[in-house]
């Protein structure tokens, strides 16, 4: 497969790519390791190591000729991140915050591993079932947490402590879909745009209110990447008819 087939999941690939740069870029200027991407305190050359890869892998990315080797490097640094989170899921296995932090790192690894390779056959699989086990854990936090989530609602929104419920049970449906194959196109779609709408909505405003908080950039950085997410697995649904609703027509 050439660089075209790469190209058809491009949305989701330079939103992938924008917060992946994003990340880079904000561990180089806080000096600070990432949280929750990166689960421990790094030393400066740690996190420009990590820039290192981020930066410059996201902006190759986002170029067709250069995405499958772009990303190809960043799942070597993401399989490590992911190993990074294991001493800390077996220390607290019962902590939502470690899972959830892990469960980020495995999406992105999922969505490289699409760019990686667009042409193989099994990938997809595999692909579906972390994206839809990352989307149901994030549900069901949602409606754990649901009080904590409503405080991230602006305050001109009407229904402030519905929304972590509605936004928590769209994940699980979204995330059962795609593991499932069942409706796994629109899902990603739609779960995609739902992530997408938290940048304008919820995390500009907060940036403009608060631009030197670090956590506010980092949040901001992953709503793009998790767009990326779930619209690269819907653009290698595309290509490989992994929607078993039309497979079946």
């Amino acid at each position: 497969m050439g660089y075209r087939d790469v190209n058809l999941g491009a949305p989701g690939r330079l939103m992938l790519a924008a917060g992946l740069i994003g990340f880079g870029l904000i561990g180089l200027y806080f000096h600070h390791a990432i949280d929750g991407l990166e689960p421990f305190d790094l030393t400066r050359a740690g996190v420009w190591l990590n820039s290192a890869v981020l930066v410059p892998g996201g902006v190759g990315l986002a170029w067709s000729r250069t995405a499958s080797k772009a990303a190809l490097a960043l799942w070597a640094l993401l399989t490590v991140l992911l190993f990074a989170h294991a001493p800390g899921l077996i220390a607290e296995p019962a902590n939502p915050v470690r899972w959830v932090s892990a469960l980020e790192v495995l999406g992105l690894l999922a969505a490289c591993m699409l760019i990686t390779a667009p042409g193989r056959k099994d990938f997809p699989l595999a692909a579906r079932v972390a994206v839809g086990l990352m989307l149901v854990v994030f549900g069901v936090v949602h409606w754990l947490y649901a009080e904590a989530i409503a405080g991230m609602i602006p305050d001109w929104m009407p229904g402030r402590t519905i929304w972590p419920l509605f936004t928590g049970t769209a994940n699980m449906a979204a995330g059962l879909a795609i593991a499932s194959g069942v409706l796994a196109r629109p899902a990603s779609f739609l779960v995609g745009a739902m992530f997408a709408s938290w940048i304008v909505v919820v995390h500009a405003p907060r940036l403009l209110a608060a631009p030197g908080d670090r956590s506010e950039w980092v949040a901001g950085a992953l709503a793009f990447a998790l767009t990326g997410v779930v619209w690269t697995v819907n653009g290698a649904l595309h290509q490989s008819g992994g929607d078993l609703q039309s497979r079946s027509r």
